[in-house]
Parts: structure tokens; sequence; C-alpha cells
């Protein structure tokens, strides 16, 4: 009798799981300082760094005889439709798959399995999921995935989905931790988590301190991509009124 009504009320649940459909045009977030003026975001300045593993990539879809934009676009949705359904569970939601077609969904099923491996041990508890942040100090924003308490060590989380972790990545948490300090958040450690996406593709994961040397260097290197993007707008400011 109590099996059955613990059944009962575990079928009651799953029913009552909210369902969000994707919207795969949504625009993306648009930052502005404390001025109400236009600053870049973490994602559009990174977009100025050369991406070298991309040509390994394509060379490698050539030969085996993928059209190159297909192959990039349903590996994008891939990615896209992972991380949404990671921060569904973190954000307790489900991903309604009524817009998605069987064979990218089952590719994230395959994706998914690995992240539950990872996370059902692990004692999570949000602080803040995809918060949009901006740093009044280097006039840029960003929204990072996770950050609170991992294992009673607070800590800024972030997933990716593809073939491995690169150096940009880093640049990239770099960015978002200075977005977390100057909201007065102290993360102890960063913890990046690659999901595979593609059969071909590992499991990675890599922890690191918050105050680590090389998280100090990189974010040097991420501010000039900062700088080199308002030197951009002001050029083209400058060429409008020419």
């Amino acid at each position: 009798m109590e099996t059955l009504v613990k059944e009962q009320i575990d079928e009651q649940a799953k029913e009552q799981v909210k369902k969000v459909k994707l919207n795969f045009n949504e625009p993306h977030i648009t930052y502005k300082n404390s001025k109400g003026e236009k600053i870049v975001g973490v994602t559009t300045a990174l977009g100025m760094l050369a991406k070298p593993a991309l040509i390994p990539w394509a060379y490698k879809r050539g030969l085996e005889g993928v059209e190159l934009y297909e192959s990039r676009d349903k590996a994008a949705n891939v990615g896209t439709i992972v991380h949404a359904r990671i921060m569904a569970y973190y954000k307790g939601y489900e991903i309604d798959n009524s817009n998605i077609s069987p064979e990218v969904w089952q590719m994230t099923e395959d994706s998914m399995k690995s992240f539950y491996e990872w996370a059902k041990p692990r004692d999570v508890k949000p602080i803040l999921i995809e918060e949009p942040l901006v740093s009044e100090i280097y006039q840029y924003g960003g929204t990072f995935d996770i950050y609170g308490e991992m294992d009673n060590e607070l800590t800024l989380l972030d997933f990716k989905s593809g073939s491995g972790l690169y150096d940009e990545h880093f640049i990239q948490l770099a960015g978002y931790l200075q977005l977390l300090r100057e909201a007065r958040h102290n993360p102890v450690k960063i913890v990046i988590l690659n999901i595979p996406k593609t059969k071909d593709d590992s499991f990675t994961l890599k922890s690191i301190s918050a105050d680590e040397k090389s998280l100090e260097i990189r974010f040097k290197k991420f501010i000039h991509l900062v700088e080199i993007w308002h030197l951009d707008k002001q050029l083209k400011e400058y060429q409008k009124e020419v």
C-alpha cells in the first residue's frame, strides 16, 4: 500500500513539473552601464579572439563528407539545448521538446547522461543562476551559469559542451569572476565542465582556485578585448560624423 501511494505521489510530482519551450531566436542580452550606455558582453568580447580549435574540427567534418554549415548548426543546437537542460535541472523545471527534432533531442539525451552522473552525487546549492551583472569599473557585462555552494565551498560553476576545454573558456571565467567580486561575492574556486555532444567528445572537468595567478593574467588579456571593443565603437561613431 505504501509503495503504491509513493508511486502515485511521484507521478503527480512529475505532472506538476513546469515545462519550458526554448526560443531559438531569442535576442542576446544587451548590457548597459549605470549611465544607460551600451557596453560589451563577455561573449561578444571573446568573439574577437581567433578560434584555432574550429580549424581541425572543420577539416575533420570535411573528411567525413559532412556539409560544414549543416553540421555546425546541428552542433550549435545540441549545445544550446544541453545547456538549457542543465540550467533547467537547477531551476526546477524541464525543457519542452515539442519544437526540437527527435534526432537532436536524442543527442542531448546522451549528453545529459554524462551530466547526471556528475551532478547527482554533488551537493550544489545555487545562490545565483544565469544572473546578468555589469562591471562599472571595466565597463562590460556578462551572465555566468551558476554561483553557489558546491560541497560546502563557494563556487563559480560553468558548463560547456563540445570537444574540450580551451584557454578562451578560462579567459571568459576570469571575466565572470571580476563581475562576481564587484557584486561582493567571493568564490573560493571555479569549476568548469565540458559535457560531450557527440560520441567523439569526452567529459572533462577542471577545478581551479579563484586566486590562481593564471586567472589574473587571463583577466588582463580579457580587458584588452574589452578595450578593443570600446575603441571600435568610438571609431564607428567618428566615421559617422566624418
